[in-house]
Order: C-alpha cells, then structure tokens, then sequence
C-alpha cells in the first residue's frame, strides 16, 4: 500500500511547484515520497548507516552535475546492472547504467566499459527524461522503454518489463532512501510480500575481452 501511494505521488509530481522549469531533482528523495520512507522500512531503522553503495563518489558527483537525488541514481545502477561495469544485455545495452551504443554516442560515452563515463551518460539521460516529462514514473519508463513509446501513449506503457522495471526502482529508491545498503534487486525486494514482487529481472551476460 505504502508503495502504491508512492507512485501515485511520482504520477503526480509534474503538479508541484517544486518541479518548475528549473527543477532541482535532488529533492525527488524527500519531497516525492516524503513521509512514506520511514513507514514503509521502520524495521531497517535500526540498520540505518553512511552510504557504502559501489561507486558513491562518480554517483554523487554525476547526481550533483545534473541536480539529480544520488539515490535515483544509484537505484537504477541497482536494477540494470546490479553495479557490474561489464554487464552486457541482451539487447546489447553495456555497463552499469545499461546504455545501448547508440545512446552512449549521442552522449559523447567513448567507453561504455568505463564507469565514470558510463554514470555520467546515465545521469545525463534520465535528468533529460525529468526535464522532458515532468514525472519520474515516466522517466524511468522511457529510460527502459525508450522516450517513443512512453510520447505515443502518454503513460507508463502496459508491458510487464517496463512496469517491473519502474516498480523495482521505486522499491531500490526507498531503500537507500531509508539508509538501507543494497545492491541487487532481490535485496531490494526482500521486505516486499512475494504477489507484489515486480517480474522484471535483467538478464545479464559478461563482456568478453
């Protein structure tokens, strides 16, 4: 429930005075889902601790280069790669924010493999996505889909990878918004009843040399 009111609120954002032209993302942590954190992971209070998430630094400075919330960042590291730097898809997309190569070029991404510049065409791509929609829910699900369908239909499109995909990085967000360290899907899942798991689950081959 706490969840469902949460992408409620993100459906909503484009209303808020908050996310004017010149929208500060970094406040999408507390104002978007403001007092459902707390609620929805008061058992990991306890655990709460300074981030130790992989890459925190080229994640804050990347988050901070686009006014991006780090832990929207680091949540859809989290869900495409699971922070593998070598993670290729199998639809091709590389590295740890996922980026297919010809997304990567419009990005001026040389190294794919390279996690500064792989962060930084991610940071790039989904702030444009912000700016472009005014909503984080369909942000994400251009980020995952692609901006095309997501303009066509005006919504999160109804297909069960895309829905997954936003769900599962609401799920991470809240987590790490909550101070929890997590680093997988399946760990932000793990206080999630299994009928409301999302099906979305990236497959995932090495980059050979």
């Amino acid at each position: 429930m706490v969840r469902a009111l949460a992408l409620l609120l993100a459906a909503n954002v484009a209303a808020s005075p908050a996310f004017a032209q010149s929208a500060d993302w970094r406040g999408s942590g507390g104002g978007l889902f403001a007092g459902l954190v707390e609620e929805a992971h008061a058992p990991a209070r306890a655990e709460a601790r300074p981030s130790e998430q992989p890459f925190d630094a080229i994640v804050r400075r990347v988050a901070s280069d686009h006014n991006l919330d780090p832990n929207l960042l680091h949540a859809i590291l989290i869900v495409e790669s699971a922070y593998r730097p070598d993670a290729v898809s199998a639809a091709g997309a590389q590295g740890l924010a996922q980026l297919m190569p010809g997304t990567a070029r419009d990005l001026g991404v040389d190294d794919p493999f390279d996690p500064e510049q792989n962060v930084a065409g991610g940071g790039a791509y989904i702030a444009s996505m912000l700016e472009r929609y005014r909503d984080v829910r369909l942000a994400l699900a251009a980020y995952n889909a692609g901006p095309g369908r997501v303009d066509r239909l005006g919504r999160v499109p109804a297909v069960p990878e895309t829905e997954g995909y936003v769900r599962d990085v609401v799920e991470c967000f809240l987590d790490l918004t909550a101070g929890r360290n997590v680093r997988s899907v399946g760990e932000c899942r793990e206080d999630t009843p299994p009928a409301a798991r999302a099906e979305h689950s990236p497959i995932l081959i090495a980059r050979t040399p």
